[in-house]
């Protein structure tokens, strides 16, 4: 069932660590989602009140920072694991990944006067696959960002390997569900939008924003789904997406990995549906460089 512009907003999260973060980080990064972006992650927060949350994506750290002021303001006990497959930020090299929210834990700018310790604790992973540290995470995950490459395979190849360590009820959040819509070049930016429609889920959160002057319609560019029973039945309509072209090829050490985490928690039909995907993906790439 779809959920629509149910999700309260919560900008305060956002508005209490940037400023913060602006006026004592040399070379602070602004996040790459928009503030109301933010705010509808911030009220998925505040509404379901994680206490195991997992990031996979992290970028700069920006949005990370935030979300940890979002956790720090319920002011209950939590776990946060975070994930970048890049040790060294994609836009700048000098920087390790998550450099921000590294530096807000570190200078302990979430509270104000500061206190000793923060309510919960928060591990960065760097450099990794997801099927690498999932076991060392653990299950019963109940909050989970994901937000890494968005084109394909990207997301589509990461949610299957988080699924079996979801309770039922997580909230999944969705970045760039429309990213392929922002211009030409980055059309193909569109894997978190086949990962919301093959996932089958309960609810499904969506809140239309105002138009704005370069963006003349309402559709938001995050989304979030619930965890159940179903999501894990009709987990196969995920693999069945992996048909659709790939904009890249990840090498074969990427494919292993996945690959050998697949086979040890699903059924021997889907890992020969990927293993076909992976076959016909890469005969197309390969017909294109000889064009």
């Amino acid at each position: 069932m779809i959920k629509l512009n149910k999700v309260t907003l919560d900008y305060e999260p956002r508005n209490k660590i940037l400023p913060k973060l602006r006026s004592n980080l040399q070379g602070f990064a602004a996040p790459e989602m928009s503030g109301f972006e933010s705010a509808f992650l911030c009220g998925l927060l505040k509404a379901y009140r994680p206490k195991k949350i997992l990031e996979v994506g992290v970028s700069a750290g920006s949005s990370t920072t935030i979300i940890l002021q979002a956790l720090e303001d319920i002011g209950e006990p939590y776990e946060m694991y975070s994930l970048d497959v890049l040790e060294k930020w994609y836009q700048d090299k000098t920087k390790s990944s998550g450099f921000m929210a590294t530096f807000a834990k570190e200078n302990n700018l979430f509270h104000t006067p500061p206190q000793s310790t923060l309510c919960g604790k928060h591990e960065l992973y760097l450099g990794k696959y997801l099927p690498q540290i999932i076991d060392e995470i653990g299950d019963d995950i109940d909050f989970v960002i994901l937000d890494t490459v968005h084109s394909l395979p990207g997301e589509v190849l990461d949610f299957p390997v988080m699924l079996p360590y979801l309770k039922d009820g997580a909230i999944v959040v969705l970045h760039d569900v429309r990213h392929n819509q922002y211009r030409p070049k980055v059309w193909h930016g569109y894997a978190t939008a086949v990962v919301l429609s093959a996932v089958t889920s309960e609810e499904k959160f969506l809140n239309f924003e105002p138009e704005a002057e370069n963006r003349p319609y309402c559709y938001s560019n995050i989304a979030a789904f619930s965890i159940s029973q179903r999501t894990r039945e009709y987990i196969e309509n995920l693999f069945f997406s992996l048909v659709i072209t790939w904009h890249y090829v990840p090498d074969e050490k990427q494919l292993g990995i996945y690959r050998e985490f697949y086979k040890e928690h699903y059924p021997k039909e889907l890992v020969d549906i990927f293993n076909e995907a992976v076959k016909m993906n890469r005969n197309l790439h390969l017909m294109f460089k000889q064009k």
